[in-house]
């Protein structure tokens, strides 16, 4: 089983700042991390893979810093890492980011799998997943909180719900977002950090993907532009009342049919 694991580097701060001009994330000299959701992703492929056999392949798209992410995988247990690194697909917000690194799932032979994070820490749009897969055609579900069966080309996954979950069942190839509680993920061994500190990973611009098009990627096939960004507003500090139960309660009934 080929399973391609899509990850994400993202900034491992609260403080984030944005370009005036450009509207994105100023991510020169701020700490980053794997996104937390794409750590169960990863140790999900790696447990299928144990069970099934096959390769594990961390997939990212992102300024060179994004290869600690991808070290971070390889130390995990991914057998191999591909970077998508190119200015022409910078600033893309998530339609053209999933156009981007479908292209890279669809020059890959023989993809059985692909994982994803629900979303992502910064943006929790828990949209790209989907768009990856609306673009290679295949069948996706979301928030996939446990796998039950994969094999003879097909999978039976549980959807979590507000209530229980939905039990899924979908053809292979195809695409499933997964939840936090889906698994424990590993601690990486001393063996996988030796092996992701001298990664090389396959480095790939737009222009080495073949079929991709460029009016599709980055700024220009994204659907939104950032206008703006601010903060929000500070709340004024709340009313503290003090005494006994009955008199507090009393007080803030008073409070409430002031108001």
């Amino acid at each position: 089983m080929n399973i391609v694991v899509c990850i994400k580097q993202v900034l491992d701060t609260t403080d984030q700042r944005f370009d005036a001009a450009t509207g994105r994330l100023v991510r020169d000299g701020q700490p980053t991390t794997l996104n937390a959701l794409d750590e169960y992703a990863v140790e999900e492929g790696l447990r299928l893979k144990e069970a099934h056999g096959g390769t594990v392949t961390a997939l990212t798209m992102g300024p060179a810093t994004a290869l600690d992410a991808l070290r971070h995988a390889v130390a995990m247990g991914a057998d191999a890492a591909v970077h998508v690194c190119d200015e022409a697909v910078a600033g893309g917000d998530t339609q053209a980011t999933g156009y981007v690194l479908s292209r890279a799932i669809a020059r890959m032979d023989g993809v059985d799998l692909v994982l994803c994070g629900a979303e992502a820490m910064d943006g929790a749009t828990a949209c790209v997943g989907p768009a990856i897969a609306q673009n290679l055609q295949i069948p996706y579900v979301s928030f996939v909180s446990k796998i039950e069966e994969i094999g003879d080309g097909k999978t039976t996954v549980q959807r979590m719900m507000e209530e229980g979950y939905d039990r899924v069942a979908l053809p292979l190839p195809a695409l499933l977002s997964v939840v936090k509680g889906i698994n424990e993920p590993r601690i990486s061994s001393l063996k996988g950090k030796m092996k992701a500190k001298k990664l090389k990973p396959e480095v790939l611009t737009l222009a080495d993907i073949a079929g991709a098009d460029a009016s599709r990627a980055g700024e220009a096939g994204s659907a939104s532009r950032v206008v703006r960004t601010f903060p929000p507003e500070a709340r004024a500090s709340g009313q503290v009342l003090e005494g006994e139960p009955d008199d507090i309660a009393n007080e803030l009934c008073q409070l409430l049919s002031d108001r």
